[in-house]
């Protein structure tokens, strides 16, 4: 799943947050920005470029699909994954009926009335987890895309929501960037995903460059393991940039946080080509300094790594 990048300090004291969230919900908000500043992270998530204001939306965002994700992928849920995930779907129903839920399912569902965010998108990135759990390869980036609908677009939809962006050829443009964004973390993150016996490459893309599935599965590097990357960095590039266009369509801080996760996106590209994309034995990834050199370029209106 997108593992968003995270760049300062989200959780606030309650006193910070009366203005967003009412008060007996400020330490299940809590919780859920100090989960979202506990976890290293590639894309900006309630990052002090947002508002104030939408911050601990943002994170309650985030901690709902930051437990779901580890109920798919961590180790300590093996054997009971489907029953986590349908517990948490449950949950959320739960929390949004007003009755007795976990603490940070009452929190997103407080966010999800509040911007009357439509519940189809948090269920949609459950499926997209769901499928994680049945679905290990991918014959066409048909295949791939629809994985990405539910796993990444609902993210960049609720965003927009939270932000008050409810224009559908906004929503449009952010899905392209939040595409992008899923597709990019597959190729960074790749050889985490073998080792777990999932491929993300389309297999089509595996023929056209000659590469056998074993040879991925034992992370063997190749001229034609890297020709396969480099077909599907071009891929990714070409769809990531078609969403270019809403960081010109939003302002205010929004705009700097969209401007650092687009950056952030085509950094770990261009990571990659610097690699010679060799991402079976190396995983690109921002170092601190990385991550204030983002800063500064979105501040700088800059939109290119």
């Amino acid at each position: 799943m997108i593992r968003p990048f995270y760049i300062g300090p989200t959780f606030e004291k309650a006193h910070d947050m009366e203005t967003s969230v009412p008060t007996h919900l400020e330490t299940a908000y809590l919780a859920c920005q100090k989960m979202a500043a506990a976890h290293y992270e590639n894309f900006p998530v309630a990052s002090l470029l947002l508002s104030k204001e939408s911050r601990p939306h943002i994170a309650a965002l985030y901690a709902f699909a930051r437990t779901a994700d580890d109920f798919a992928d961590e180790d300590r849920y093996e054997g009971r994954r489907i029953q986590e995930i349908k517990c948490w779907e449950r949950g959320l129903h739960t929390a949004l009926k007003g009755q007795k839920a976990p603490a940070m399912l009452q929190a997103f569902a407080h966010t999800l009335k509040t911007f009357k965010i439509p519940v189809s998108l948090p269920l949609d990135l459950l499926k997209a987890y769901r499928m994680d759990l049945t679905q290990k390869r991918y014959k066409t980036w048909k295949e791939v895309l629809h994985y990405c609908e539910h796993s990444a677009n609902p993210v960049g939809r609720m965003v927009l929501y939270i932000s008050g962006i409810r224009d559908k050829k906004l929503h449009r443009y952010s899905d392209s960037i939040c595409t992008g964004l899923q597709l990019i973390n597959f190729w960074q993150d790749t050889a985490i995903d073998l080792s777990r016996n999932r491929i993300y490459y389309p297999l089509a893309e595996l023929k056209k460059a000659g590469v056998k599935e074993k040879d991925l599965l034992t992370l063997k590097d190749s001229k034609t393991v890297r020709v396969l990357v480099k077909n599907v960095a071009d891929y990714t590039e070409n769809y990531f940039r078609k969403g270019e266009p809403l960081l010109n369509q939003v302002t205010g801080r929004l705009q700097l946080e969209l401007r650092a996760t687009y950056l952030g996106g085509e950094g770990i590209l261009s990571k990659i080509r610097k690699m010679d994309y060799n991402v079976l034995k190396n995983r690109p990834a921002w170092s601190p300094l990385d991550k204030f050199a983002l800063v500064v370029k979105a501040l700088l209106g800059r939109t290119s790594a």
